[in-house]
Formats: structure tokens, sequence, C-alpha cells
């Protein structure tokens, strides 16, 4: 059985509480650096899901093809909850004509399905869904047609697709659906670690020592490109892509090293539940507070614990749901091998 990577578990609940810092930002100097952590964080967790879909073909085929139905699953669920969650909502503030305005037009659920743009109710952030299942359906061709050296190829062109859009996006206003999509905002680092993967033996000979510098390196010049800009320029993009790209091949080096056990442990089995759940928080915790004397200082920790304790309860609902499926099957296994 294949160990778990603490150090790895440990930085993907560090990744999502800074996706919470995103949408719930602080401001000035302060705001810009904790939503960096977010920005870097939606990379790393890509380049995560890249790495996985590299191996033999017959089993790498399988877990992306298992993987893409999870998600699929996790896809569908949350749109319907976020749906519903929204109507509820408009509802109560006499604002659902316009929800059923959009829901009626033929354009909405190509926009959905094509550019994950939930921007009409409370889903935006899934458009992290919809450009994973993209990118699944690319390295599953890749996988099934023997196609690894594609991967090199377009490798270079999406980073620099990547960096050039998030610069724009960052520097001139443009939509940030320009960059928060399958084809600029998931597929550059998934084939990033895609191709670390392919490479991992030689990365490895890298020392640690070099490793840890040039992640520390990159991650302070992520933070000062992203307060100080060059002009008009946010030039931070490359130091991103380099940071969350050190820190992972450091993970992979050393998968047993962790900060906080117990994190790593809420990396590892709440992560994704936190993505998921923090924006419908945010909205209920925002309005509570709204009609108390509470300041907005207090709102991205109430979200990021509400969100910790929701998610914890899910993923307790998901363990005791599997438990008892298992008990059904376990009795029937054992019946038709007597």
């Amino acid at each position: 059985m294949r160990k778990r990577n603490y150090f790895l578990d440990f930085w993907k609940f560090i990744a999502a509480l800074g996706v919470i810092m995103v949408h719930v930002p602080y401001g000035g100097k302060l705001g810009a650096t904790l939503a960096c952590v977010g920005n870097w964080g939606v990379s790393f967790f890509f380049l995560i899901s890249g790495y996985m879909c590299f191996g033999d073909r017959e089993k790498v085929c399988g877990k992306i093809a298992r993987r893409f139905r999870r998600n699929g699953i996790i896809t569908v669920i949350s749109v319907a909850v976020y749906l519903l969650f929204t109507y509820i909502e408009s509802r109560m503030n006499h604002t659902d004509v316009l929800l059923k305005l959009k829901l009626k037009k033929p354009v909405t659920y190509v926009r959905m399905i094509l550019l994950g743009d939930f921007e009409f109710f409370y889903g935006s952030a899934f458009w992290f869904l919809v450009a994973l299942l993209y990118g699944y359906i690319l390295f599953y061709l890749i996988a099934r047609f023997s196609l690894r050296k594609l991967a090199y190829i377009l490798l270079p062109i999406f980073l620099f697709l990547r960096i050039t859009v998030e610069t724009c996006v960052s520097s001139f206003g443009w939509n940030w659906h320009w960059s928060g999509n399958a084809l600029v905002g998931a597929i550059p680092m998934m084939l990033a670690g895609y191709v670390i993967a392919d490479q991992k033996d030689r990365l490895m000979k890298i020392p640690t020592a070099v490793l840890i510098i040039l992640s520390v390196l990159t991650a302070v010049l992520m933070f000062i490109t992203v307060n100080y800009r060059v002009g008009r320029y946010d030039i931070s993009q490359p130091f991103k892509i380099l940071c969350s790209s050190l820190v992972f091949i450091l993970g992979i080096k050393k998968p047993s090293w962790y900060i906080i056990k117990p994190v790593a442990f809420l990396g590892r089995t709440i992560s994704l539940y936190i993505y998921i759940t923090h924006f419908m928080l945010i909205v209920i915790i925002a309005n509570i507070m709204q009609r108390t004397r509470v300041y907005y200082w207090q709102l991205p920790p109430a979200v990021i614990i509400a969100s910790i304790l929701v998610s914890l309860v899910i993923f307790g609902v998901e363990v005791l749901i599997k438990r008892l499926i298992r008990k059904k099957t376990e009795p029937a296994a054992a019946g038709s091998g007597q």
C-alpha cells in the first residue's frame, strides 16, 4: 500500500484556506499576499492532478476514468445544491426572477459546460471542477493513444498562454473568465505535473537543500511582485508557477515531511470539501454579520472555521456511508463464495 504524502497533504490544506482568502480578501498588501496563497494553491491542486495522470497505459486509463466519474458526480451534486441555495436566497430577497430568466436561456448551459461559467449564481468557484474534468479528458487521450511526447510539445505553449493571459487579467483588468478556464487555468499546470512525474527520477537527484532554497526564493519573489508591480504589470505569474512546482517536487522527494500532522490529515480528507462549501458559507455568514455588530475583518476567519467544521461533517457522513455499504456487500460476497 502506498504511504501517504504528509508534506503534500499539509500544503493542500494551506492551499484550500488560501482559496478562501481569494474570495473574502482583506485589503492592502496583507490581502494581496493572502490571496496570492490561494492563486498558488489552485496551481498546486492542478499539479497534483496532472502528476496522478502519468503511468502505465492500462492502469492510468482506468484511474483517470474513475477520477473523472467521481469528480463529475461531485460537480453535478455541487451545482445542484448551489442552485437550490441560490434560489432559496433569491426568493427571500425577491430577486428569483433573474435566476429563472438565466435558467431559461440555452446560452447559460453552453457557458456552464464549455467555459465553467457559473457566475449567474453562487457557484463561480466551480470553474475549477469543470476545468479539471476537461483536463482528465485530455490526459485520458494522451494515455490511451500513448501520446506522452505530446505533453512535452504542449507544455511550453500552454505555460506561455497561462503567463500571458494571467498577466493581462491582473494587469489590465480583463474578465477573470479569461484565466479561470481549462485552457489557461488547468491544463498548463496539469501538463507540468505530468512532466514532473515522467522526469521524477532525474528531479529526485536535485539536492533537498537546493529545492528548499529555490522554493523560499520564488515564494519571496512571488509575494514581492504581487504587492509591488513593475509599472502597471503584475509579473508574479512565473514565480507562482515555479514556486508551486518546486514545493511539489520537494513533496515528492520528502513525502514524510510535515509541519503539523493533524493539518496534513485535514488536507488529505477535507481540502476538496472546503473548496466546494466555502462560497455558500461566505454568503450565509456575511448575511448574518450584516444583521449584527460584527466587523468585516472577522468574516475570513469565520468562513475558514465554518468551512473546516462543515467539511469535517461531510467527511464523517462519507465515511459512515462507505462503512454501511461495505457491511452490506461483505455478507453478500461471503454468501456467494460458499
